[in-house]
């Protein structure tokens, strides 16, 4: 089902931006924004969060979200996702992922990635 909502419409854009323009892509999140992706602590506020993204993104070139699905209920919105990686090394690979986002004002105030981000921590795809 798709909805074209400020909810769904924020999230495509905060992913456009993560594809295109990194530091738009902070814009987009509340100062004070909880970020969770998978198996890691949950990161509280936007500069926290910039520098844990930063931290992850090390070894990646570019990314690319395709969106697969979009679902969206009151302030919240949920997008199924392939993420494409492109590592330094030009290594690329596809993972699929589910974000969750929670919207006030047009802000993200709530961002949950539910993906396995281990290949990209790691800088590898094996």
């Amino acid at each position: 089902m798709t909805t074209a909502t400020t909810e769904v419409e924020t999230t495509r854009k905060l992913l456009q931006a993560a594809d295109t323009d990194i530091a738009a892509f902070f814009d987009y999140f509340s100062d004070d924004c909880v970020f969770h992706m998978g198996n890691n602590a949950p990161v509280i506020g936007k500069n926290a969060i910039q520098s844990w993204v930063a931290q992850y993104l090390t070894s990646v070139a570019s990314m690319r979200h395709e969106i697969i699905e979009e679902w969206s209920e009151g302030n919240v919105a949920a997008l199924r996702v392939e993420v494409t990686y492109t590592l330094q090394n030009c290594e690329s690979f596809t993972l699929p992922a589910v974000t969750r986002t929670r919207v006030d004002n047009n802000k993200v105030t709530e961002y949950l990635i539910f993906m396995d981000p281990s290949p990209v921590a790691s800088g590898t795809s094996q």
